[in-house]
């Protein structure tokens, strides 16, 4: 039996990051034998100085990699660092800044940050950790509330509206409503007084690390406020009929908007109108499974 692939994760301890580059190595992990080694920047960062000549000292101490994949900026200096010290091909996940793209061996980053470059591969929105699911509960949904970014507002009361409509015309299907760390106290406030009994409340403070992989699992509807661009791609990964809820925006020509316009377009969501809050009959294509795709290039390349 021939050793498995050694892959070193560079992590700068934020879930989101970490989903992604997690989602990749276990994408990956279903094409090849591998193991994998953490390497938080928390303990073993290396400084831009370091990465420029080449040097990781923690190297030394741990089992020398096939590969080694980061995700988020932070990362960006160790990643480096520790190819460069190793000899091993580095993945950067998420755009690098300019004219330093060509210093990693693969970068892989959304297509509404429109990178084009040799060794740059687009994905539809951020990879995660949701795989597809054929066994949706068609009486069971999900409503994924965020809140006031850099891109969106927020309009409480229009929201507030939206939720109600949805849940009159869906009688039928038990929802779970949950928040974000953005969500304004006031707005879970209100939700709460909804009193609806096909309606469960449940703030993002409840709920653990692998709550929503495990709702999305089973949920056969989900709405999603646009500005929770993550949760949007997961639901969509999910298998699921995913929904728009739109809120205000700050900007209509950022590329978090036209990554969700672009979706749309594509068929893939359906945006919330007064005359249409029942995903019953939506179409959607697909599941998106970006970390599958990647994985497999991801293996010819290097691996």
């Amino acid at each position: 039996m021939a050793d498995p692939i050694i892959i070193w994760q560079v992590s700068d301890n934020k879930r989101g990051h970490e989903n992604q580059s997690s989602g990749l190595i276990r994408a990956l992990s279903r094409q090849v034998a591998l193991e994998v080694v953490k390497i938080n920047i928390a303990t073993d960062k290396a400084s831009w100085w370091q990465a420029l000549r080449g040097q990781f000292p923690s190297a030394d101490r741990v089992q020398q990699p096939d590969l080694i994949i980061g995700a988020g900026s932070q990362t960006h200096s160790t990643l480096l660092a520790a190819s460069r010290a190793t000899k091993a091909p580095s993945i950067l996940i998420m755009s690098p800044p300019k004219g330093l793209t060509s210093l990693f061996d693969l970068c892989i980053a959304p297509e509404h940050d429109l990178q084009s470059c040799s060794n740059v591969i687009t994905t539809k929105g951020a990879m995660n950790m949701i795989e597809p699911a054929n066994d949706k509960n068609q009486h069971s949904g999900l409503f994924l509330i965020g809140g006031p970014s850099q891109h969106h507002g927020w309009d409480e009361s229009m929201l507030i509206k939206q939720i109600t409509k949805i849940l009159d015309a869906n009688s039928s299907i038990k929802w779970t409503l949950t928040s974000s760390r953005r969500t304004p106290p006031s707005t879970t406030a209100e939700i709460e007084k909804l009193l609806k009994e096909q309606v469960k409340v449940l703030p993002v403070e409840a709920t653990g690390k692998d709550w929503l992989p495990r709702e999305l699992s089973i949920s056969a509807h989900v709405w999603v406020t646009e500005d929770s661009v993550s949760m949007v791609y997961e639901a969509l990964s999910s298998g699921a009929k995913v929904g728009l809820l739109p809120i205000p925006r700050k900007s209509t020509r950022s590329r978090v908007v036209c990554g969700l316009k672009s979706l749309k377009q594509e068929g893939h969501l359906m945006n919330y109108r007064d005359n249409q809050a029942d995903l019953a009959t939506f179409k959607n294509p697909p599941p998106l499974n970006e970390a599958e795709r990647v994985a497999k290039i991801v293996a010819e390349r290097f691996l």
